[in-house]
C-alpha cells in the first residue's frame, strides 16, 4: 500500500483486501484476466482496424446511452424548474472544493516570481 495512506484509512481498507483471507489472490487474478483476454486481444490485432473504424464500432453504444443521458437531463432539469421552491440552492463550489469539503488539506509549497529580478520565491499555501 502507499504509505501516504494514514493508519485509520489502511486499517479499513485491509479488511476489503481479498489477499488477506486468500494468499495469492491478486496473483491469479492477474493471470486470469490476461488469460481470458488473450483471444480478444489476438483477434483485434489481426483485423488491424483503423481509428475511424473503432470510433464508428462504438456508434451503436455510445449514441443510444448519450440520448438516454440527455434525456434523463432535460426530464431532471424541467422537474426542477417546474417547483423552484423544491430545489435547494447549491453553493458555488468547483469540483476540488466538493471533493475536498470536510478533509484537512496540508499545506503545499506554490512557487511565485515575486522578485522584480526573475527570482523564484517560495510562498506556502492551503490548497
Amino acid at each position: 500500500m502507499n504509505e501516504d495512506i494514514d493508519v485509520g484509512i489502511r486499517s479499513l481498507l485491509v479488511t476489503l483486501d481479498p489477499e488477506r483471507t486468500d494468499p495469492g489472490y491478486w496473483h491469479r487474478f492477474h493471470r486470469w484476466v490476461v488469460t481470458s483476454a488473450v483471444g480478444e486481444l489476438a483477434k483485434r490485432r489481426r483485423r488491424e482496424a483503423t481509428v475511424s473504424e473503432v470510433i464508428f464500432s462504438w456508434w451503436c453504444t455510445v449514441v443510444p446511452s448519450a440520448t438516454v443521458a440527455a434525456a434523463l437531463a432535460w426530464f431532471v432539469l424541467v422537474q426542477a424548474l417546474a417547483e423552484p421552491s423544491a430545489a435547494v440552492p447549491m453553493p458555488d463550489m468547483t469540483m476540488d472544493e466538493l471533493l475536498r469539503e470536510g478533509m484537512e488539506a496540508p499545506v503545499m509549497p506554490s512557487f511565485e516570481t515575486a522578485d522584480p529580478g526573475g527570482a523564484i520565491v517560495v510562498v506556502n499555501e492551503v490548497y
